[in-house]
């Protein structure tokens, strides 16, 4: 995913600096007209902290994010959230068990497709419903699917069991006793486990205590460590043709960085029509990182900006979390888009507000 990232996001502009140390005199101080400066005023107008895995960052306050926008994993377990009346959650469920119920598999010897439900534990809202994993995949493979409400927000996970112990499977047991034994009891206990650990929260609450964030949920730490990702996409009305790209992981260490990685950037460079604005290492708030800003084709021969940005890429671990943030803008000219250097400034603005956030981490 993150070589996927790389190639995607290249485009952008020159500098400006707040709340960071520089590089060598990186990146290079831009001089803003009085008409660029008023702009980057308005555009950094209430800013808001934000809470991204373990990061905080400051945003512009009509930045949001909305529930197609947002992609996690907790332990490959996917996690989805929206934000609903209860009422609308009871429905969510009813209707989601007569739709299980109704599901029919390919093999009639797989049915019936729900095999269980099971209640949360007092004091929470919601079930878990142990299913096949697909129609057409034996009943050996269960999912455990998960719905529970916290604080307005109706949260969904998904977690992968087996349950082999059918007679029908005696002679593959023999053979593959791993495949076809019963994960789910251990599996469940580790699934509700991870529920009581989530809160619903807004997107501007910023949590005191040990764990992960999602924009309206907060994963508090349990006893081991968790593999966490994140993938979140900030877009605002009042600036249509830009948006903010975000990617945390603690597990996917990099060989090498962007910067050892400049010839092949260059190449793309090229092919996309664009030229480097300006590329270095910055040291913000403790944390070493390194940004390629860049003008050039976007798509479909439109120009614009893309400003890519790596924290901890190739030193990713549970207490030092690989970040990435790209700033995309389709176009230079029309209503509400950003000039280079007002582009350039305003990036320097918000990435330099990057740091992790105190509590974080479990001493």
């Amino acid at each position: 995913m993150k070589l996927k990232k790389h190639l995607l996001a290249i485009f952008a502009v020159a500098a400006g600096l707040t709340g960071y140390y520089l590089y060598g005199g990186y990146p290079p101080e831009i001089k803003l007209t009085e008409q660029e400066n008023s702009v980057v005023n308005t555009f950094l107008d209430e800013m808001t902290t934000r809470c991204v895995g373990r990061y905080l960052i400051d945003m512009p306050e009509s930045f949001s994010v909305t529930n197609d926008n947002i992609k996690a994993f907790i332990n490959e377990a996917p996690v989805k959230t929206v934000r609903i009346y209860r009422t609308a959650f009871e429905q969510k469920i009813r209707l989601r068990e007569e739709t299980l119920r109704q599901e029919k598999t390919v093999n009639p010897q797989d049915m019936p497709y729900l095999k269980q439900i099971y209640p949360l534990p007092a004091g929470m809202e919601g079930v878990v419903f142990e299913r096949n994993r697909s129609i057409s995949m034996p009943d050996s493979a269960r999912t455990l699917e998960a719905l529970v409400y916290t604080n307005g927000v109706a949260v969904e996970i998904e977690m992968k069991a087996r349950n082999g112990l059918s007679s029908r499977y005696d002679d593959d047991r023999k053979d593959i006793p791993e495949i076809y034994g019963n994960t789910v009891p251990e599996k469940l206990a580790e699934l509700i486990q991870l529920l009581k650990r989530i809160t619903g929260k807004k997107d501007t609450e910023i949590p005191q205590q040990a764990g992960f964030c999602l924009p309206e949920v907060f994963i508090a730490d349990g006893l081991g460590e968790n593999k966490e990702e994140l993938h979140i996409t900030y877009t605002s009305n009042k600036y249509p043709r830009a948006d903010f790209d975000f990617s945390t992981d603690n597990f996917n260490k990099a060989e090498d960085t962007m910067l050892d990685r400049s010839a092949e950037m260059d190449k793309v460079i090229t092919a996309a029509e664009g030229r480097t604005i300006q590329k270095g290492k910055r040291k913000i708030n403790g944390l070493y990182t390194e940004e390629w800003l860049v003008f050039g084709n976007i798509s479909n021969d439109e120009k614009g900006l893309r400003f890519v940005f790596h924290s901890n890429e190739n030193v990713t671990q549970p207490e030092s979390p690989w970040m990435y943030i790209s700033f995309l803008q389709r176009g230079l000219s029309g209503n509400h888009q950003l000039t280079e250097n007002e582009a350039v400034s305003t990036w320097e603005n918000i990435t330099g507000t990057l740091r992790l956030r105190p509590g974080a981490f479990r001493k």
